[in-house]
This record gives C-alpha cells, sequence and structure tokens, in this order.
C-alpha cells in the first residue's frame, strides 16, 4: 500500500539517499503539473529520473521502510538469496564502486546460531584468501542488527544457471571451466581450507570468461591453529548439496580432506557436460546411498563426442575411494591440460580414391618474427608424368657475311663486349648470391629433435606439434610417417615461435610440453619414458613388459 508523499520524503531523508534539501531542489525543478501527489508517484518519478532503483522504491514506500545501508554502502537490488542470507548489489556512497554484500540475520539472545557461526567463519576464511578464481572479500561489519560481508561483484552468470539454460555445454568450454576452478581450490587447500560444497551454482562465470568459486560458509579448515570451532556441525549433521557430495563426506562431515572437493568437481564436470546429476533419485536417502554403492556412470553413455581421455578422467575424480582419486587439484588440472592437448591433437585419417600423395614438401617463409606462413606441396611419382619431347629445327647452313672493317677490328670489339658481359654476369651473381644469403641467414630455421624409439612405434603412434595459433605444423602417425618411419631421433625443421607438442602411443597417457623455437636452435623432446594410463594402473589394460632370457638355471629345469 503506498504512503503519503510527506510519508516518502521523510522514509527517503532518513535513507541517507537523499537530504531534504536535495529533495526539494529535486521537486523545484520538476513541473508543478507532473507534482507527485503521493509516495506512488513520487517513487515512479524518481525511479525514472535514475535517482532511485525500483527495490530502493520499493523498500521506502512502506509505513516501516526496509533498511537500505549497510556501512559506507546503499543497497540497490537483490542479487541472490540463499540459506545463508540475502545477497545485494550496493554502491560505496564516496567512491560509487559497485560491490556485492551478503547480509545475514543474526538471532537475538541466541549465540548458538549455527547460520551465524557458520557466516562469521566464511567472513574470516574469505579474508584469508586473494586468488584470482575465488571471489575476493573486501569488508565486514554489523548494522541494523545483521551481519554483512562485502565482496567483489562479479558481472555473469553461475554455471548452475549456465547448465539450467543450455543444456549440455561444448567439451572445450568444460575444460576450461573446470581447469579454472581446480587452480582456485588448489590455492584454497594450499591455504588449509576444504570448500565442501562444490557445485555448479557456487561457480561464478564473469563476463571476460574467469570462473570464480564462492560461497565458504561450508569451509573445512584444515589447520588447527586457524580453526573455528567445528561443532556447529553437529553429529549425524549432513553439510553439502547431496547431488555433488562424496561418499565419506556423507558419512562424516568433519574428517573430510581436499579429496572431496576432487569429487564435487568431477560430479561437476558431470553435470556440465550432460546436464544430469550422476546419481540421481527420488529422495536425499536413495541419493546418498547411490554415491556409495552405485557403478560410477560412463560420460558416453550420454554424449558420444566425449574423449576417451575425459571419461577415465572423471571415472577418476570420482572413484569411491578417496585414496583411488586424484590426491591434489594439481594433479586434476594437469589431466585436464592432457586432455585438452590430447583432443586439438588426434585428427582422424580419411582415405580417398585420389591419387595417392608420396611426398609432401614445405617452405616455410618468415614473414614476421612470430607469424610464419607454411606452403604445402604435393606431387604424384614421377614414372608416371609423361612427357613430349620437342623438335628441334633442321640445321640451316649460312655463308659467312664480311662487313667493309677487318676482321682483326670486329674481333677486338667482340672481345671488349664479351668481357664487359662476364663482369656484368659475375657482379649479379654475387649480389644474388649475397641476397640469398643473407635472407638464409635472417630466416634460418630451428630444429626439433623427437627422440621416439622405433620399437614404441609398433601399433598406434602419432607426433603433434601445434603453434602459438593452435595451427597444427607437424603431425606423424603410423599411417603417415612422411618418411620417418625407421629414423630416431625424428629430426624436424621449425620456424621460430612457440610451440605446443604431444606424442601419443595409446594406452599410454601422451607425452606433451610446450618449448620456444629459436633461430638455429635444437630443441631435444623425450618420447623414451611414458607414464602408465589410469586403465593400466587399475589393472584393466595389461602394461607391456619386456621379457628376459630365462636364466641357465631356468634352462636346465626345463
Amino acid at each position: 500500500m503506498s504512503v503519503s508523499r510527506k510519508q516518502f520524503i521523510d522514509n527517503l531523508d532518513a535513507s541517507g539517499i537523499m537530504t531534504e534539501a536535495e529533495i526539494s531542489a529535486w521537486l523545484s525543478n520538476h513541473p508543478r503539473e507532473l507534482d507527485p501527489i503521493d509516495g506512488d508517484a513520487m517513487a515512479a518519478i524518481l525511479i525514472d529520473d535514475g535517482v532511485l532503483t525500483s527495490y530502493q522504491a520499493q523498500c521506502l514506500n512502506r509505513e516501516r521502510p526496509r533498511p537500505l545501508k549497510y556501512g559506507n554502502y546503499d543497497l540497490l537490488e537483490i542479487i541472490g538469496q540463499g540459506g545463508m542470507g540475502t545477497v545485494y548489489k550496493a554502491r560505496h556512497k564516496m567512491m560509487k564502486h559497485d560491490v556485492a554484500i551478503k547480509v545475514i540475520s543474526s538471532k537475538q539472545g541466541d549465540e548458538s546460531d549455527n547460520r551465524f557461526k557458520r557466516f562469521q567463519r566464511e567472513v574470516q576464511t574469505a579474508g584469508k584468501l586473494s586468488h584470482n578464481n575465488i571471489v575476493s572479500a573486501l569488508d565486514a561489519g554489523e548494522e541494523n542488527d545483521k551481519f554483512f560481508l562485502v565482496m567483489e561483484l562479479v558481472l555473469g552468470e553461475d554455471l548452475g544457471k549456465i547448465s539450467k539454460c543450455e543444456g549440455e555445454l561444448p567439451v572445450d568450454e568444460v575444460l576450461d571451466y573446470m581447469t579454472q576452478a581446480a587452480v582456485g581450490l588448489q590455492y584454497a587447500h594450499d591455504e588449509g581450507i576444504v570448500h565442501r560444497d562444490i557445485k555448479p551454482h557456487n561457480l561464478l562465470l564473469s563476463s571476460d570468461g574467469i570462473v570464480k568459486i564462492l560461497d565458504l560458509g561450508l569451509v573445512s579448515l584444515q589447520r588447527s591453529e586457524d580453526s573455528i570451532d567445528d561443532s556447529l556441525t553437529g553429529q549425524n549433521q549432513i553439510i553439502g548439496t547431496v547431488d555433488y557430495m562424496s561418499p565419506e563426506q556423507a558419512k562424516d562431515v568433519h574428517s573430510v580432506d581436499p579429496r572431496a572437493d576432487i569429487y564435487s568437481l568431477g560430479c561437476t564436470l558431470f553435470r556440465l557436460l550432460t546436464g544430469k546429476a550422476p546419481y540421481p533419485g527420488n529422495s536425499t536417502i536413495e541419493r546418498l546411498l547411490a554415491h556409495r554403492d552405485n557403478p560410477i556412470p560412463s560420460l558416453h553413455q550420454f554424449r558420444t563426442d566425449i574423449p576417451e581421455l575425459l571419461d577415465r578422467i572423471f571415472q577418476r575424480m570420482v572413484a569411491k575411494e578417496p585414496d583411488d582419486r586424484y590426491q591434489t587439484m594439481e594433479e586434476v588440472t594437469e589431466a585436464f591440460e592432457t586432455c585438452r592437448l590430447a583432443s586439438v591433437s588426434i585428427m582422424p585419417v580419411i582415405q580417398t580414391e585420389e591419387t595417392t600423395v608420396s611426398n609432401i614438401e614445405e617452405f616455410s617463409l618468415d614473414l614476421e618474427i612470430h607469424d610464419a606462413s607454411t606452403l604445402e606441396v604435393a606431387y604424384t611419382e614421377l614414372e608416371s608424368i609423361e612427357t613430349d619431347t620437342p623438335v628441334l629445327p633442321t640445321p640451316v647452313a649460312a655463308g659467312p657475311s664480311i662487313d667493309s672493317g677487318s676482321v682483326i677490328e670486329q674481333t677486338q670489339v667482340t672481345q671488349r663486349a664479351g668481357k664487359g658481359n662476364q663482369i656484368l654476369i659475375a657482379l649479379t651473381v654475387l649480389i644474388l648470391l649475397g641476397a640469398g644469403g643473407g635472407y638464409w641467414y635472417a630466416n634460418r630455421p630451428g630444429y626439433v629433435e623427437v627422440d621416439f624409439p622405433i620399437e614404441y612405434r609398433e601399433g598406434r603412434w602419432a607426433v603433434e606439434i601445434l603453434d602459438g595459433r593452435d595451427k597444427k605444423v607437424v603431425h606423424l602417425t603410423e599411417v603417415d610417417a612422411d618418411g620417418y618411419e625407421n629414423t630416431n631421433p625424428i629430426k624436424i625443421p621449425l620456424a621460430p615461435g612457440n610451440y605446443t607438442y604431444a606424442l601419443m602411443r595409446p594406452p599410454f597417457f601422451p607425452n606433451t610440453g610446450r618449448f620456444e623455437m629459436q633461430r638455429s636452435k635444437t630443441i631435444i623432446v623425450n618420447g623414451s619414458s611414458w607414464d602408465t594410463s589410469d586403465l593400466q594402473e587399475l589393472g584393466l589394460i595389461n602394461s607391456p613388459v619386456e621379457q628376459e632370457p630365462p636364466s641357465p638355471e631356468n634352462e636346465s629345469e626345463q
């Protein structure tokens, strides 16, 4: 119900947004026929003039106005609500920059209020952290019998809302989001903090593509000297979000470690790729038991474009036992990066009935410092090219023609002209050689030597090198080795610049890395040692083992 004009002016003055003098000056600048007669009319004009937001006008147009000020900040609008409180967009009175403010009410006379204690823990935890992938805390305080936390305002949406609107997200985007989240969580873990509630809704995607972790109200502080009494989490009390909660967290929330966040991030990965929770159910208990007892689902059951390596990474992240998972977020980050490199490297080999290409020549022209242009020229077997021999004209005899001058004089003139032409030709050749040599020196390539033992190339294998713009400049496989089948090391010329390489030899994990090529420099890439894959470690694929020759004792026994 609308209030009177006088009541609205009093409320506006009390809010601190405008003083009574400023209100009078504002009213005097409006035509008399547009003079507002009540609170509704006055609120509408102030909104149109950009003085108030709709939320502010709604709070002031009441008999008992709601507070619009916390510390040095004026509330502008509500941007989120949850179990811990309400989040507002606000603006600093003096500096005029926008922030996010989280406000929670305290229960008078109830010092055991768990909501307040968790909020206090969130404030103290946020104050310890400063990382690009974690929402920054700027200030905190108490006003209007409420506690508030001032945070940076992230312009964007949380991944939960994005997933709900768009469904299955592209693989490369999800890999980027999860890698950023893993980096931020590794920083928190290094500071002794376990989040315990990682889920899509707690990962904000800013307008410039940065993923930021928020909501630290349920964190577990691993360092006893920094810990707040965790008695606020009672016995048999479940803390977290069931669809993303690890089995050990559901069993005992007090004993979790960073591997619980790895499990939750794996469930988040599943949700973003499939649009579904990994273990759906009709009740909380049913879903909790599914996390503990049901077989781990495969991403391939829901999408056909999921790389095999990414599915294996997910399976390991959400292993039932913590010891079977990745042990740190740093390992998770490395696995995501390996998957990203492998996914951009693997290209299908297409065979057609066109003429077989027997050789490829590459000509690299260094146009600028980091801008190389590569031309590929294919030609067929020379024997298949038919040529016609040109017919030469029949020689015709001709008699000598003698001018009036003497033969001796003509010979001397011819000799002088011949010497001049020879000198000119020699100078031209020297200039061309010098220019060619200078051009070669200025554009001389570097070389990469790939140590890839031939015995490791019996099955499927590949060597991929991408330039700084992710353009493939080298692609060797068991099908098309470009003459390097029986060569080790594989020496390849490259123009100066930054490169990424991937050596692949399934079922082993790819060998990947980066290097910077300089002129005349040789880079050595080690492909002689390989890490076993997850499937090999789990015993699902036998690792190649070199057979030792039998000892004489064994031979005699046989």
